[in-house]
């Protein structure tokens, strides 16, 4: 009796410890204390996110702490060219990963203080029309950053990528994009592989 007391009271522990990761993954990850992986601290919703997608194996030690972002949020940097992010105020406060080209793309609109905000997604095989896997993509609050070795890394948001999403975006007829949006005379406008989206 008393054995299968402890034991509920354990198992009612660990469920209110889990965290949910990702928006299409449906992971589901067991919070840790913190733990010290090489010389840093890997700690909170961090933590779950990191370990819950393949930790050091996938990602390498961090390379350093956790440091303040934008908005009250918080990042860490890990060695094979990706950080995670995490903010209170996205995605129900569950840390994602940006990496690679996307990261790039992300920072240099202004990463999460810029239109893009925090990740909401981990990074995501992308399709073409026939459904093979060729290219990669990261949702955030304000938008998405597609990246493809023939294209490169855009981001598209805003009415652009409404438009986008109704044309089946990378599975449609416009293809990846292959330039940032830009202002014109009456809206705005994007280059995409196989045409141009404007707006209105």
């Amino acid at each position: 009796m008393a054995s299968s007391s402890i034991r509920r009271i354990m198992q009612l522990g660990v469920a209110a410890a889990a965290i949910v990761i990702g928006l299409s993954g449906g992971v589901v990850a067991v919070a840790h204390a913190d733990q010290t992986v090489g010389k840093y601290v890997v700690e909170g919703r961090i933590e779950a996110a990191y370990f819950a997608s393949g930790g050091r194996r996938v990602w390498g030690g961090p390379t350093g702490p956790e440091k303040a972002a934008a908005n009250g949020g918080r990042y860490q940097d890990f060695a094979k060219d990706v950080a995670f992010y995490w903010s209170p105020n996205a995605d129900g406060g569950t840390a994602h990963e940006v990496g690679g080209a996307i990261r790039s793309t992300w920072k240099r609109h202004g990463g999460a203080k810029g239109v893009l905000g925090y990740p909401t997604s981990n990074e995501v095989q992308a399709k073409n029309s026939t459904g093979a896997v060729t290219a990669a993509y990261s949702t955030f609050q304000g938008g998405v950053v597609y990246w493809s070795p023939l294209t490169g890394a855009y981001p598209v948001w805003g009415q652009i990528l409404v438009k986008w999403s109704e044309a089946k975006r990378e599975a449609g007829t416009y293809g990846y994009p292959v330039a940032d949006e830009q202002k014109t005379a009456t809206g705005f406008s994007q280059r995409f592989q196989n045409g141009t989206i404007t707006w209105p």
